[in-house]
């Protein structure tokens, strides 16, 4: 079974082993190519754009609060973020992925948090604003429950909660099949652990919109949308989709007010 202090060991690993590559697993990128300019410019583009989108939603940000970046890795989007608001604060199960944010950190209103704590180290109402993008899928549902609940805690009144999920997976042929019977198995991740070769891979974790509203209770979902995160072609380049995949992981992004 999944802990929390094993896939800390996990994104440990993966995070030495190649950390911008395991935050947007471009294949043409494995082995350090990612241009870290072009990485970054990521993370801008999709919180430029996810604010045009909550504008049409009619929801302004208070520009004057401080964001939470949950699942920061290496800033990519901490730093978007801090263009838009007062403070924004970085939080990252691996300390080695920490670590690269700090040093590749230009903004001073910008921090980062090591912590695989449930419940979160902030108190109520802390945030104006909670973003969180292709991370809970990578997280045990019992987890990424336990998270959700933190988020809505740790959120102060009238602010907003953005984040993306893996809904379901839609499975029309073999290849589909076999590729989530794979994940669910974990048989990589298994095997690797058991021969203790490294500490094992990712994995892919679904959480069905029914769970979804439950653990946020009475907060307020204003819009789900149905995004391109889980696509193998997705590389940092978020987009909205008009209907679900027809094959694959479904992703959705929930906005959510307290």
């Amino acid at each position: 079974m999944t802990t929390l202090s094993s896939l800390k060991d996990v994104w440990e690993s993966l995070a030495k082993r190649d950390a911008l590559h395991a935050i947007l697993t471009d294949t043409t990128k494995v082995g350090g190519r990612w241009n870290i300019e072009e990485f970054m410019a990521t993370g801008t583009a999709e919180v430029d754009m996810l604010m045009r989108h909550l504008e049409g939603l009619g929801y302004v940000p208070d520009r004057g609060g401080s964001a939470l970046d949950f699942g920061c890795g290496v800033g990519r989007l901490t730093q978007a973020l801090g263009r838009h608001f007062n403070t924004c604060v970085g939080v990252d199960i691996s300390q080695t992925m920490v670590q690269q944010a700090q040093l590749l950190n230009k903004l001073p209103h910008c921090r980062y948090i090591a912590t695989s704590d449930i419940p979160l180290p902030f108190p109520a109402d802390a945030f104006s604003f909670i973003y969180s993008n292709i991370v809970l899928q990578h997280i045990p549902r019992r987890f990424a429950k336990e998270y959700l609940r933190e988020f809505v805690r740790v959120l102060s009144a009238d602010g907003m909660l953005v984040f993306n999920v893996q809904d379901s997976f839609a499975m029309p042929d073999l290849k589909s099949l076999l590729t989530r019977f794979r994940h669910v198995l974990h048989l990589r991740s298994r095997i690797k652990v058991i021969l203790r070769i490294g500490s094992g891979d990712m994995q892919m974790h679904c959480m069905p919109e029914g769970v979804v509203r439950e653990m946020l209770g009475s907060a307020n979902i204003l819009d789900v949308q149905f995004t391109n995160t889980a696509a193998k072609d997705f590389n940092g380049r978020m987009a909205y989709l008009q209907q679900a995949p027809r094959s694959g992981y479904v992703s959705k992004q929930y906005c959510v007010m307290k």
